[in-house]
């Protein structure tokens, strides 16, 4: 192990040892880390000199030496912090006296080994060997540094506070160790070859030593013990720099002492505590009371006899769920002061209540506030009151000099400053104005107690004067009537004053400066009746001045708008709200304007509206620039839309502006999903790299790009995708980016087949031919095997069973003689057996005569509907029983089908059947339409649906989606094989649609003439 390593962990194994025992000394006490301090000094004298390495092939290390005398050192100070001088003491004179023992030891058994060798000529070695002067020399040097060590400690703590409590540690090991490396060379190597190299080895090791151990200790007093060690800081600050040399008065007397005066302190605590004003109590770790005062017990309306003892959650268990239950427990659990005001609502009190846990339970201070909280809560709502006040608000003494002004206030004048360096509220005023406060405004305060009227206030600022309106008060005293302040509440009417003067002189600015305008300008009252029009006006309208007066001007309103254009009119004038809107003017010579008009209120002195001055400006060129534009922008829509290859075009951060139908179907997103994003969260980090910085090489260069790339979208396969990406600059210099993409990944496959298979084509072929014609063969054969057998059984088959429902329907009338209900009821069970037996004969022989190619159909004209109402009601029936109905939705009542009328019967009957089969409730709809020679044909149920995987089926011959045992309907799966070939054997098609447990629609269509069919 590298030997920079292995000290390192020599000195973090022995602090965390001696952190480790020290941290648990009140559950094993302080001997175990007296025994391990004693053991580490043997080690040291062991070791000390035995065990050293060079630094930089000169300085010389004894890490034995340096990691133990520096632990030693460290876990005096350590003890010294945390449990104050005497353990301290203790600790280093327990390590001298078992070091003098050691060394009387060693005196013993180094006699013994003398003796032994004289008299035997052997050698016995002493049990304990030491250096005598090694050891000896540095038990006097280790007490000597450590009473050097606290005193620097405790002078930097008490007289340099500022200094922070690491460097405090840090300089005074360093210290230390420093003197004691030069002390002890000087002692043991002064004079030797290599003293220079041991003693910058010394000061080199001990300092690293210094600074590790500082860490250590740094970090266990402010992370694994901060808030004993607060405590404890402050005591050290207090100690005397010498305190480590003093010795306390004797023991007895120190603990009669101690007993008198916390009999005093005792005495005088109870007497505080019961004459302050605050609640106070303590609890134990049971939560029962051990302590409280007289107060406290009088807000809980309890006396202190009747708590002391008891359990605070069995005398007031409402408390325990509320705030106060859950930070008392808080403050239990984290062992941290809490502080919080709360109400308690079984008392209808608000406390303030400080909370100091410990060890023994909890301490709690606790004031009613309750007045203060109501007192606090009218007050502020009368402050946010005034200082939410558009109004100049203020406060001054009765000689005038200011005491309180509102935020408004204080912006109003421009005040930069604090209202103790204003002498007067004069100052508030212009100069000149002055002598009017004092010689009217305030005698007349005096007198009437206020003056109201209008003046002006000064900014402070930039000089100008503000108008307001002013009233100045007295403020007595409810008690005395006696006046104690001057208060001056003032209105901003700067406003107002402008609007005055701007109203008395707007109708000939108005006429002077408009009559020449570039743009239509009118003025009405505030009932709408004009009462001025300029030039302008009257060339976009057509009409004279005289003309639009009145209402007039309401007949240039293009007839279309002008109801519009009215109703808004009188919708503004009833709110006073500023109307601006577009409408069309109807010229007299027939032109068209667009208009853009805007219209305000001219309001009097007292915000009375009293008129409306409105403009009006051509926008016609805007208007059809707007059409254009929205053409443009559909035109330009339906142009991509069209695109089969997804388009997008970029701005250059790599924003999307504008995408087709195609790009969002490639992402499955909506547009707005897409727009104003670059979704690089929908792609690899990779891939969206790459592009950005595809994006930014067109963007910068102009050079168009065509590259293959990957496009892993979220939950999808990796597709291959060329995209062509090229730089548009429009005329504001705005730079963008087109892009189109295309879908190659079925190319890419094809080409990867394309090569695997290019070097063996033509064998591939040869065999697979080979296989195909031989395989071709056998189902040929089979297949006409298989018609034929069909063919043959079905007619077998089909005889008797004619013959058994024939005799069946004779014996079910009766003719052979009269039958109970019982045989009657078993016949017709044989005869609907035997017909549904004879038509599932008839369908496999349809299927068979249909595969061999002999089934024969006949054409002739019938009537479509007629076939249709026939077939339903045979149906109707089954439908009835299962609760179904029959809906038909037809666009033309009069169609003649040339077809053959029993297989278009046998057609609609399957496909209804199986409507009926497959739906429980609901109605099965038929649809009937006509288009382009071709009769359309929908059967829509309410049913259970088909998967959509298995559609592919559907029309395979004795293939049902239900197999098993588990079949809920019956039949054999013909049915709809027999149709889809009648179908298209009559030129049509048949196709179908289906979602699972909504329904299936089956449509089919057959053409209404076959004019190359022969009519028999």
């Amino acid at each position: 192990m590298n030997i920079y390593l292995s000290l390192l962990l020599q000195f973090l194994l022995i602090s965390s040892s001696i952190i480790i025992l020290f941290k648990y000394r009140k559950s094993i006490g302080l001997a175990p880390l007296y025994i391990f301090l004693g053991a580490t000094q043997y080690l040291q004298s062991l070791t000390g000199a035995r065990v050293y390495f060079e630094v930089l092939d000169e300085i010389i290390v004894y890490p034995g030496s340096v990691i133990v005398f520096s632990s030693i050192l460290f876990a005096a100070l350590l003890i010294y912090i945390k449990e104050g001088v005497s353990s301290a003491r203790t600790l280093i004179f327990g390590l001298i006296i078992s070091n003098i023992l050691l060394l009387a030891l060693f005196g013993i058994t180094y006699e013994q080994e003398l003796a032994s060798s004289f008299k035997n000529d052997l050698k016995s070695p002493s049990v304990f060997l030491l250096n005598y002067k090694y050891f000896a020399i540095g038990t006097v040097l280790l007490l000597l540094d450590f009473i050097w060590m606290v005193i620097i400690y405790q002078y930097l703590i008490s007289k340099i506070r500022k200094l922070k409590l690491f460097w405090v540690l840090f300089l005074s090991l360093f210290t230390v160790l420093f003197f004691d490396s030069i002390l002890f060379n000087l002692i043991f190597n002064y004079g030797a070859i290599d003293f220079n190299a041991v003693l910058f080895g010394h000061i080199l090791a001990k300092s690293f030593a210094a600074l590790i151990f500082s860490l250590m200790l740094y970090t266990y007093l402010k992370i694994m013990d901060p808030d004993k060690y607060r405590a404890t800081f402050i005591a050290n600050q207090d100690r005397d720099i010498f305190s480590i040399l003093k010795y306390r008065k004797k023991y007895l007397d120190l603990k009669v002492e101690k007993h008198q005066t916390e009999e005093e302190l005792t005495a005088q605590l109870t007497t505080s505590l019961n004459n302050i004003s605050d609640g106070f109590i303590s609890l134990d770790t049971n939560w029962c009371y051990t302590y409280i005062n007289k107060k406290a017990a009088n807000l809980l309306g309890k006396t202190p006899k009747d708590l002391l003892g008891k359990h605070i959650w069995t005398e007031f268990p409402e408390g325990e769920y509320l705030s106060f239950g859950t930070m008392y427990k808080k403050a239990i659990e984290t062992q941290k002061t809490i502080y919080f005001e709360d109400y308690y609502e079984p008392l209808d009190k608000w406390f303030e209540n400080r909370i100091y846990p410990s060890e023994e339970g909890l301490t709690i201070y606790f004031t009613d506030i309750t007045d203060i909280k109501k007192a606090d809560k009218d007050n502020q709502m009368l402050i946010s009151l005034i200082e939410t006040s558009d109004d100049f608000i203020g406060l001054a003494t009765l000689e005038g000099k200011p005491i309180y002004l509102n935020a408004n206030g204080r912006k109003l004048i421009g005040l930069n400053t604090e209202l103790e360096n204003i002498v007067s509220i004069t100052d508030f005023f212009p100069e000149a104005y002055i002598d009017v406060i004092i010689n009217e405004h305030l005698p007349s305060i005096n007198k009437d107690n206020r003056w109201n009227g209008e003046t002006h206030l000064k900014n402070m600022t930039t000089g100008d004067l503000i108008p307001i309106e002013k009233s100045s008060f007295l403020i007595k005293d409810p008690e005395t009537n006696k006046p104690i302040a001057l208060g001056i509440v003032a209105t901003d009417i700067t406003l107002r004053k402008e609007a005055e003067e701007k109203l008395r002189n707007s109708e000939q600015t108005l006429r002077r400066l408009s009559s020449k305008a570039p743009v239509a300008i009118f003025q009405s009252d505030n009932e709408g009746r004009c009462n001025y029009v300029n030039e302008e006006w009257i060339k976009y309208s057509g009409l004279t001045f005289n003309e639009s007066l009145n209402f007039g001007w309401s007949n240039a309103i293009h007839p279309e708008d002008k109801n519009f254009v009215l109703e808004q009119w009188q919708k503004s004038a009833s709110s006073n709200e500023r109307l601006l809107q577009d409408f069309r003017l109807l010229h007299k010579n027939g032109d068209v304007k667009w208009i853009s008009s805007k219209a305000v209120g001219v309001f009097d002195a007292n915000q009375k509206l009293i008129s409306y001055i409105g403009i009006l400006i051509d926008i016609t060129e805007r208007k059809n620039a707007e059409e254009q534009v929205i053409k443009s922008e559909k035109y330009l829509e339906n142009i991509i839309n069209n695109i089969g290859d997804p388009v997008f075009v970029k701005d250059e951060h790599s924003h999307i502006l504008l995408v087709n139908n195609a790009f969002c179907n490639l992402l499955d997103l909506p547009k707005e999903d897409i727009i104003g994003k670059t979704l690089a969260e929908n792609v690899s980090p990779s891939e969206r790299d790459e592009a950005f910085r595809i994006d930014k090489q067109v963007i910068d260069s102009g050079i168009d790009s065509i590259n293959e790339e990957t496009m892993t979208l979220s939950d999808k396969e990796t597709l291959i995708i060329s995209t062509k990406k090229t730089r548009f600059i429009d005329r504001s210099n705005t730079k963008f980016l087109v892009g189109v993409i295309r879908d190659i990944t079925e190319r890419k496959k094809t080409e990867l087949e394309l090569e695997n298979y290019k070097n063996n084509l033509e064998k591939l072929v040869e065999s697979r031919t080979s296989e195909l014609e031989k395989e071709k063969i056998k189902a040929q054969s089979a297949d006409l095997m298989k018609s034929a057998f069909l063919a043959t059984m079905s007619h077998e088959l089909r005889t008797p069973m004619n013959a058994i429902i024939g005799f069946t329907g004779i014996l079910l009338k009766e003719l052979a003689g009269p039958l109970n209900d019982e045989q009657k009821k078993q016949l017709a069970m044989v005869k609907d057996s035997g017909e549904h037996l004879l038509g599932l004969i008839n369908d496999v022989l349809d299927i068979s005569k249909i595969e061999a190619g002999k089934l024969n159909v006949t054409y002739y004209p019938f009537d479509y509907l007629a076939s249709l109402e026939r077939t339903i009601d045979f149906l109707l029936p089954q439908a009835k029983v299962k609760g179904l109905n029959f809906r038909t939705e037809i666009t033309e009542m009069d169609i003649t089908l040339l077809s053959d009328e029993r297989r278009v019967e046998q057609v609609l009957l399957n496909l209804f059947s199986n409507a009926i089969k497959f739906s429980k409730k609901g109605t099965i709809t038929i649809k009937i339409d006509v288009e382009d020679d071709f009769v359309f044909t929908q059967v829509i149920d309410e049913g259970i649906g088909i998967k959509k995987e298995d559609l592919v089926r559907l029309f395979m011959p004795f293939v049902q989606l239900e197999v098993g045992l588990s079949r809920n309907h019956e039949g054999t799966g013909l049915g709809l094989a027999i149709c889809k070939s009648l179908i298209e054997k009559l030129g049509g098609t048949l196709q179908v649609s289906s979602e699972l447990g909504v329904g299936s629609n089956f449509m089919f269509k057959l053409p209404l003439k076959n004019s190359n069919k022969i009519i028999t």
